[in-house]
């Protein structure tokens, strides 16, 4: 009989994701940066933009497609938790961050 550990384990492994490094930059307040993204590449998956700070602050953003009466596939980034006061806009092919009001070196990531 497994533990729950070993299970988690096993879990973790099957679940394999890949994450692409969007931007890694420092922000001033406020300021933005734009990331090239192919949405075509979450055509059939799950993903999640991360984006964390140096003190291990992060936000969490869920990919959410919509299927427009064109059938074009079209989606937006849905906050699930945002520590870092951060925004962030899906235009097709990029990712508008626009960083909240504190100094801080941000690293963007998606994980799919």
């Amino acid at each position: 009989m497994k533990t729950t550990d070993e299970i988690m384990e096993i879990s973790s492994i099957e679940k394999k994701s890949t994450s692409i490094n969007l931007l890694s930059k420092d922000f001033a307040p406020n300021e933005s940066s734009v990331a090239e993204i192919k949405i075509s590449d979450l055509e059939n998956t799950f993903g999640t933009l991360m984006i964390q700070n140096n003190n291990g602050q992060f936000a969490q953003f869920s990919w959410q497609k919509n299927v427009v009466s064109t059938n074009t596939e079209t989606g937006y980034f849905k906050e699930i938790m945002n520590d870092l006061g951060v925004i962030v806009h899906h235009n097709e092919d990029s990712v508008t961050v626009i960083n909240g009001g504190v100094n801080q070196f941000l690293t963007v990531s998606l994980e799919i």
